[in-house]
């Protein structure tokens, strides 16, 4: 009975996480007006979440083979409570965009740390375990943005973060009562440096484009022109740092083989519209269409329950189909519904006089629809290639759409700072991603197919 307790906390461990990646979409329009910010900081509160967890989550495995699940659930439950109540208390965008950063770190190691302790907790059906362990990651883009659309529309964009706080104490609770330490520790090399230099490449590449997107004076332009230099300089020297690492974050040796650079390119992408485009539609509807607080969270209902169904039909179906196919329907269908997203001209032509709610809730349907047939192929192409490496492939993969989360928030918020409003400007970042998603379409016949036999 203990471990079907270990299971739950768990699993309420992710499922805070989870929620607390989708319900900040919610509050956006609030921060930009609260603490009188513009897009382009109100923006990094999203974009920063990513580099911390795109940081954090390689190194997360390692820290808890050589410290213990134990003491690494707590350490990262600790610095996600702690900084989440900071967020509710950040007196100006500065703050809170830091608070965000120390978030994403502490919140990064909950989906490995958890897992392993799924693992170790169920070892006999370990893979049944981890599948609906997994499963409930979605729930909290369900829970999440409901949530957090109810909490901002009756109190403040301050409780979406206070909620963190009983619930992380509850946690630590139950983690110190159920779980026990682990009696030895291997002692594994930790790529500190090169998730350092991974994020000061992207963060300083973030501040060029907020430079730019501010003004182009001579002095912004040279100050943009040496944050460009010293991103370029942190990235080439992670890349020599990840050639000479024994234990790398990003194995560079998967990346020089074509179906692996392919998978990894692909998942930038995917990464881009699925956490970065998506993440602002409450913004979206809120700005443009006029919708409330409360119903821009409910709008993106219908995708979480999109991929849930297309995903668990999809998974018995792989053997059959294979990876590329469904990938190719997946995407054109996301790339299909991301361009109607965003031109209510197109919804006027084709006859639709649904209201801007149910419109855009049935877009975002047929979106998340296309995402549910995709994730199953694209969790899974390449991984038979080298079966004894999956957890490197499985962290390449996340590192990869997190990173593409944060370049695509950037480049999201560049665009629409210099549009000439906010319709004008998200038609532009929906019509482009949409294009960038079938441009990726080719990617998919370099990776195995991954047919079996169907029987």
């Amino acid at each position: 009975m203990r471990r079907y307790f270990i299971f739950v906390t768990a699993g309420l461990g992710l499922l805070m996480h989870s929620i607390d990646s989708t319900i900040i979409a919610v509050a956006f329009p609030n921060f930009i007006t609260e603490l009188h910010t513009n897009v382009l900081w109100a923006a990094w509160t999203i974009s920063v979440f990513f580099i911390g967890v795109a940081m954090a989550m390689p190194l997360a495995g390692s820290l808890s083979d050589t410290f213990g699940r134990k003491r690494v659930f707590l350490i990262s439950l600790g610095l996600f409570t702690i900084s989440s109540v900071a967020c509710g208390l950040a007196p100006n965008i500065y703050a809170l965009i830091g608070f965000r950063f120390l978030q994403g770190i502490g919140g990064a190691a909950f989906l490995p740390t958890a897992s392993g302790i799924v693992s170790d907790a169920f070892p006999e059906s370990r893979d049944r375990a981890i599948g609906l362990f997994t499963s409930i990651y979605p729930i909290g883009g369900i829970i999440g943005p409901n949530l957090g659309g109810w909490i901002v529309s009756k109190y403040s964009w301050r409780y979406i973060f206070y909620i963190n706080l009983p619930i992380g104490l509850v946690l630590t609770g139950l983690i110190m009562v159920l779980l026990s330490d682990s009696k030895t520790f291997s002692r594994r090399h930790i790529d500190v440096a090169g998730a350092s230099l991974m994020s000061g490449g992207l963060l300083f590449l973030m501040f060029a484009l907020n430079i730019i997107s501010e003004s182009l004076s001579p002095a912004s332009i040279f100050l943009a022109a040496v944050f460009l230099a010293l991103s370029f300089s942190f990235l080439l020297f992670f890349l020599r740092q990840e050639r000479k690492e024994a234990k790398p974050i990003l194995d560079l040796t998967l990346l020089k083989s074509t179906p692996f650079l392919a998978a990894n390119l692909l998942n930038m992408v995917l990464g881009a519209v699925i956490f970065g485009l998506y993440s602002f539609i409450p913004f979206y509807a809120t700005s443009v269409h006029g919708l409330s607080t409360m119903m821009s969270g409910l709008i993106l209902t219908p995708r979480s329950l999109g991929v849930i169904g297309a995903s668990a039909v999809m998974s018995f179906l792989l053997r059959r189909y294979g990876y590329r196919w469904p990938m190719v329907l997946g995407f054109s269908i996301v790339s299909f519904g991301t361009i109607f997203l965003g031109d209510d001209l197109l919804w006027s032509a084709m006859g639709i006089r649904w209201g801007a709610a149910k419109t855009l809730s049935f877009l975002i349907l047929i979106a998340g629809i296309g995402m549910g047939i995709m994730f199953p192929a694209t969790n899974n192409a390449c991984i038979e290639l080298m079966p004894d490496k999956v957890a490197t492939i499985v962290g390449l993969r996340n590192t990869f759409r997190t990173i593409g989360g944060a370049l695509g928030v950037s480049v999201i918020t560049f665009v629409l700072h210099l549009s000439s409003n906010p319709r004008s400007g998200f038609r532009i970042v929906f019509v482009s991603f949409a294009l960038a998603l079938m441009c990726a379409i080719p990617l998919v016949f370099l990776m195995p197919d991954g047919r079996k036999e169907w029987g």
